[in-house]
């Protein structure tokens, strides 16, 4: 299966670069002398997170910074090429651009795919097409391969080589070192373009990605498995396929070896299936090492051995499999992120059921064993009613914690949609990465039949959050159950006899999203808990109609599907919850709302943003398929994110009023439970 996807720029034309063959007054290492080619400079954006840094570093380079970008945490520099190739390889700098010319024009710079990646006896070849109105000229190149293919050798244009640097890397970032002259790079109006990939041994069947990205301002790229699957690559011979890491962009990352590993997640439900069968797909890495580091059992407040089966339910292992499993089927991982560590915390009984202070008394134990067991993630696949505003909750009090405390905290929206204001707790907490789902339509090599499943919830949050944030697979998940469990003894003709089960929900899509934000935190382990969510959230990619409308209201969708992908390597560095303050909201010193508000007319929108997507009657809009676009400009960029101080004047025209607020038991022994099943889409 292969998506293409076209990204067009109208409006801004970049030239070509600025380069002069003036002599730096002080080589730097590594640098010739007496060589006109060696003292060439061109001008370069230089980007990293400390800017001060960066300035000592170039002047151990000897190298003058000519202007500051602080506005992108950059600096501008002219370099030689040695000194280019020194400062990409040091670990202080995130990234080197060329500097080049830009004007305004209205000249359309636009590509588009002409054939899928082909694959000959030792490389591998691409066609694109110039459909725009003008020349352009290929400027970058991204690619990813297969693990099992040698080192990526030539790339080249008919006879002409492009780049013949030899990558040994599974991926490459080409931005210059070109060779030849920009011409032989040229695509003519109305012509196409052959990329041939040439790798130092053979081109192995598997999952292979290439973005091509022009001056002009314009990019076009391909994904997709090429050649026939990979053989002799299965974990064990009743292994099975999972189609979700491929839907979300996982599988590629996982080509990089961008699988997790280093980063711990906590799975708070109930309990893990950790002995016998194949349960040691769950409890070890795709090396056999132990990657189960701990189990709490907080119904009964105790530690219990790691090789201990502690579910009696299966879905607690459900969950686990979808996040970290580490089977394989065609040389394919079934989890999103399969080297990855586990935690894990046992909450809820036999049955699925739980209280307020069992779910409490779990949390409590992961904050204060965070740092002992390096827990990044947090996954809650269960959901409560909404009893109170957020941050009354002592449930979310909790949750809002181990967020501030650094802790990427991601909850199910809940399996009662799909009405508006239907989404539970903790999902209900503005902070967190809220989950919804989305359905493959069982074609899950066809996306242009995707749909959001009927029993996702639907936002807004009493408080005006829209809620969920994004969506993820979550109808008919493959996933590692004990037969044995209570759910396929309940539903055994979902589960296959053996080890797999199928099941859906959002507790399944919140599963998807704690494995990306693992994905995520391997490739920059710097990253808080709001940049991670600001990631997910800008590169997600919402449901579109064929007019390139919303197919679904933001209400429902939040920013759209997540794209493990885009995020890993995307270079946002803001921020998500802009205008919230959690420290704040645990001390009761603030409180918070988001822009969602309703019409007397019973229509939900954001107050201050104009336009598709953001009114909803409460219908839920139902497509019989439509396409995951790769780009929705939501306005102000995800201002619904955002949050104002709470006020009292705040009232929903059907009421959620708690004019005394909600008692709390002593105890707490306020119910809560996983999401319980539905009906398989």
């Amino acid at each position: 299966m292969y998506v293409s996807r076209v990204f067009a720029c109208a409006s801004l034309l970049i030239l070509f670069p600025l380069a002069t063959a003036s002599a730096q007054s002080d080589r730097s290492p590594g640098q010739a002398s007496g060589d006109s080619a060696a003292t060439k400079t061109q001008e370069y954006i230089i980007q990293s997170s400390d800017m001060a840094k960066t300035r000592r570093l170039l002047e151990e380079f000897g190298v003058s910074v000519t202007d500051e970008f602080k506005i992108i945490r950059a600096v501008g520099a002219r370099l030689t090429q040695a000194q280019l190739k020194e400062l990409r390889a040091h670990e202080e700098i995130d990234r080197i651009h060329e500097n080049r010319r830009v004007k305004v024009d209205a000249a359309t710079c636009a590509a588009e795919n002409k054939s899928e990646i082909k694959l000959g006896k030792n490389h591998a070849e691409w066609e694109i097409k110039n459909v725009g109105s003008e020349d352009i000229t290929l400027d970058s190149l991204t690619i990813v391969w297969p693990t099992q293919t040698r080192g990526l050798k030539k790339v080249k244009h008919g006879k002409k080589t492009l780049f013949d640097e030899l990558q040994i890397e599974p991926s490459a970032t080409i931005e210059g070192n070109w060779k030849g002259s920009a011409r032989d790079r040229e695509i003519k109006k109305g012509r196409s373009f052959k990329i041939r990939l040439e790798f130092e041994d053979k081109a192995e069947p598997g999952d292979y990605y290439i973005k091509a990205g022009f001056a002009e301002g314009c990019a076009v790229d391909q994904v997709g498995e090429a050649g026939e699957p990979a053989v002799g690559s299965d974990s064990d011979n009743k292994a099975k396929g999972t189609y979700f890491p491929s839907l979300v962009g996982a599988d590629l990352l996982h080509q990089a070896n961008i699988n997790g590993y280093g980063v711990t997640i906590a799975v708070l439900d109930t309990g893990l299936w950790a002995k016998g069968g194949k349960s040691k797909f769950l409890t070890e890495d795709s090396w056999g090492r132990t990657r189960l580091l701990a189990q709490y059992d907080a119904l009964e407040d105790e530690m219990v051995p790691v090789d201990e089966n502690t579910d009696k339910n299966g879905h607690g292992s459900h969950v686990a499999s979808i996040i970290a499993s580490s089977r394989r089927k065609g040389g394919r991982s079934n989890g999103v992120a399969p080297e990855t560590d586990l935690v894990i915390v046992k909450a809820f009984d036999k049955d699925g059921l739980g209280t307020y202070a069992d779910v409490i008394r779990g949390l409590d134990w992961i904050y204060a064993n965070k740092d002992s067991y390096g827990i990044r993630v947090l996954n809650l696949s269960f959901s409560a009613e909404v009893r109170s505003h957020y941050w009354d909750d002592p449930l979310n009090q909790a949750v809002m914690a181990l967020w501030q405390a650094g802790i990427v905290v991601v909850a199910s929206a809940g399996n009662g949609g799909p009405d508006p204001m239907t989404i539970g707790a903790p999902g209900n907490v503005p902070y967190i990465i809220t989950v919804g789902a989305m359905s493959d339509g069982v074609t899950p090599a066809d996306p242009s039949d995707d749909y959001l499943a009927s029993f996702s919830a639907s936002g807004p949050t009493v408080e005006g959050f829209v809620k969920p944030d994004l969506v993820a697979p979550g109808g008919r998940l493959r996933g590692l159950m004990d037969k044995n469990h209570t759910v396929p003894k309940n539903f055994k003709s979902f589960h296959d006899g053996d080890s797999y089960f199928l099941m859906s929900g959002t507790s399944q899509s919140a599963a998807v999203v704690s494995g990306v934000a693992a994905l995520l935190l391997q490739v920059d382990p710097s990253l808080t808990p709001d940049q991670v969510k600001r990631r997910l959230m800008s590169s997600a990619k919402p449901a579109l109609d064929d007019a390139g409308n919303p197919a679904y209201s933001v209400f429902q969708q939040g920013a759209g599907r997540v794209d493990a992908f885009a995020a890993a390597y995307s270079l946002d560095g803001e921020s998500a919850n802009q205008g919230l303050d959690v420290a704040a909201d645990l001390t009761g010193q603030a409180h918070y709302r988001g822009r969602a508000n309703q019409q007397p007319d019973g229509t939900y929108y954001l107050e201050g943003l104009d336009g598709e997507g953001y009114s909803w009657t409460g219908g839920f809009l139902w497509s019989d398929g439509f396409l995951w676009s790769d780009g929705f400009l939501w306005s102000d960029g995800f201002l619904w994110s955002d949050g104002f101080l709470w006020s009292d004047g705040f009232l929903w025209s059907d009421g959620f009023l708690w004019s005394d607020g909600f008692l709390w038991s002593d105890s707490l022994t306020e119910p809560a439970s996983v999401n319980f099943w539905v009906a398989q889409e």
